[in-house]
């Protein structure tokens, strides 16, 4: 377990948990109304600068986001991800200042 994470948007806090899968097994949306998509991403795929970039919600919350295959992580997710990779020590310098829309598309 990783320390608590305040959700500024929706003013929830969660505590994020890192775990690791011996065997990969098929993913899926629990609830299809707040999930557009799921599937994996390798770790070095998150944590590659280049993949990494800020989105600005239509409230005016700035957050982290990440550039993955076609598609863009935001939001929750990527404030969960960006807080795991940040107290897993695996976070590498990146440009805060890459603004990307949140319509992008690879």
């Amino acid at each position: 377990m990783l320390p608590r994470l305040y959700i500024p948007v929706s003013g929830f806090v969660v505590t994020p948990v890192l775990g690791w899968w011996r065997r990969p097994t098929p993913v899926g949306p629990v609830d299809p109304a707040e999930t557009a998509r799921v599937f994996t991403v390798p770790v070095a795929d998150l944590t590659d600068p280049a993949n990494r970039a800020t989105t600005v919600h239509p409230s005016g919350h700035r957050g982290p986001a990440f550039l993955v295959g076609s598609a863009l992580v935001w939001g929750f997710t990527a404030g969960v991800i960006d807080r795991i990779l940040h107290y897993a020590g695996w976070e590498r310098p990146w440009d805060r200042a890459k603004h990307v829309p949140l319509d992008w598309r690879a």
